[in-house]
């Protein structure tokens, strides 16, 4: 499967170890390859990655003592991986070549990059449910990605649909091409540091609605206006906007960009054995995308040491697994 995006970006180098996701199994898992001497880089989508990330207050993870944020343990955990050698990349992953031996993994601004092996720890918060109108108006006003397409939209009024540092990140770049943008929070709070809510707030352009849930994406040929509800007032409306950017996040496993390359459950689960290691050689999984039925972050960053250990192995061909203290 030759994957060709035409954007003439060439790989600067080949790593030992590409990472999918920054959470409490990518990063644990870097800590281990890194230190191990494997040439390493972490792909992450946003600063607070997956579920870790948004969560407020962490109290029982062994050796930190707490109350910490989950934003917090998640920098300690990096700063960790970074002091051994690794190397942390922004950049949201869409699609992935494993077909040879050298794998590949690209980011949705274009960028490929190539490893010997890979960890998929990307989580689980992936939407199950669309929007009505979502789908008959992608590529016609209904967009995923900020960086891709808020030029298009230049001086126009748009929606930015999300309650995370992400949507929070994303909405705050668009601002600077439309006219005017409602940030729409289906609930009452945006699980974001606070001082990223306060600089999209102090735009002139931006007006954050709290409590709106989108109701139905309307129009003709492309999108002009999004019908929300008030919860709080019990009321519907219809914003007149030209664009609507969709950043929520679900309980699904973050799993797309493998493109049915690894064999899964029905449920979209990654199948893995003993060793953390999928149906493909060379691709290993850990964290919430197995679907383990306790969600604990502590859990995720044991599945994503085993990982680890399971990608030096393979590398270096051993006949077992060997521990590293």
């Amino acid at each position: 499967m030759a994957l060709e995006f035409g954007l003439g970006y060439q790989p600067q180098e080949i790593y030992d170890v590409i990472i999918i996701g920054a959470g409490p199994a990518g990063t644990t898992a870097a800590i281990y390859t890194a230190r191990g001497g494997l040439k390493t880089v972490v792909l992450y989508r946003a600063e607070s990655d997956g579920a870790l990330g948004v969560t407020q207050k962490i109290e029982n993870y062994p050796g930190v003592k707490g109350p910490i944020s989950g934003y917090e343990l998640l920098t300690i955990m990096r700063e960790q991986a970074k002091s051994f050698g690794a190397e942390f990349v922004r950049g949201k992953v869409i699609a992935t070549d494993f077909s040879g031996d050298v794998k590949k993994v690209f980011t949705i601004d274009g960028r490929e990059f190539s490893g010997k092996t890979v960890i998929v720890a990307s989580g689980a918060m992936e939407r199950t449910n669309k929007f009505k109108g979502e789908d008959e108006f992608l590529g016609r006003g209904v967009s995923y990605c900020g960086v891709c397409d808020a030029a298009f939209f230049k001086d126009q009024p748009v929606a930015v649909v999300g309650d995370d540092d992400y949507a929070l990140e994303e909405a705050e770049f668009i601002s600077r091409f439309v006219s005017r943008l409602y940030f729409l929070v289906p609930g009452s709070k945006i699980k974001a540091r606070e001082e990223l809510v306060k600089e999209l707030e102090e735009k002139g352009n931006v007006e954050i609605l709290r409590r709106h849930r989108v109701i139905e994406i309307k129009g003709d040929k492309t999108v002009e206006a999004v019908r929300v509800k008030d919860v709080e007032a019990g009321e519907e409306k219809d914003l007149a906007v030209n664009g609507v950017f969709i950043f929520l996040g679900g309980t699904k496993p973050s799993v797309d960009f493998l493109m049915g390359q690894v064999e899964m459950t029905g449920d979209h689960c990654i199948v893995v054995n003993e060793e953390m290691m999928t149906s493909v050689p060379g691709v290993f999984a850990a964290g919430d995308v197995l679907c383990t039925s306790i969600k604990q972050a502590v859990i995720a960053a044991a599945d994503g040491c085993k990982a680890a250990l399971a990608v030096d192995k393979f590398l270096s061909g051993k006949a077992k697994i060997t521990s590293q203290w």
